[in-house]
């Protein structure tokens, strides 16, 4: 460790980001597996199943928040923060779930993009989580 060589920092810096485009790939496939699971539930809507609904939505927001995609980890943290509440004051409402899971869904579709369209959008999950449990 103490004779110089080994590789250059920017090269290292290089390798490191390549590894993580290729991850990119399978990361986004499986944080589709866990929208299309999330979608499965606003479906089915099944009784108790508000802790399944958390832990889907928490691990969108470890990979999103890994993979540094902004606008889905927003809308994934809104889930959460919604799930969170609704299943606090056990006043569960599978509308507020389905919207996030809907923008979850497009916001994949668009390749994981901001602007100002989704800007709007994830502002809209945002009151909608603040309004998940005091309506009006």
């Amino acid at each position: 460790m103490a004779r110089p060589g080994g590789v250059p920092i920017a090269d290292a810096v290089a390798r490191a980001e390549e590894g993580l485009g290729e991850q990119r790939g399978r990361t986004l496939l499986v944080l589709q597996d866990k929208v299309d699971a999330l979608n499965r539930l606003c479906a089915d809507r099944p009784a108790g199943a508000d802790g399944e609904v958390y832990a889907l939505a928490s691990a969108l927001v470890d990979m999103s928040g890994f993979m540094e995609v902004p606008p889905f980890y927003a809308a994934a943290y809104s889930l959460c923060d919604a799930a969170h509440r609704m299943a606090a004051a056990d006043a569960w409402s599978w509308p507020e779930v389905q919207v996030h899971a809907r923008a979850l869904s497009l916001i994949l579709a668009n390749d994981c993009q901001g602007g100002e369209a989704v800007d709007q959008m994830l502002a809209g999950l945002r009151a909608v989580a603040e309004q998940a449990v005091h309506p009006g």
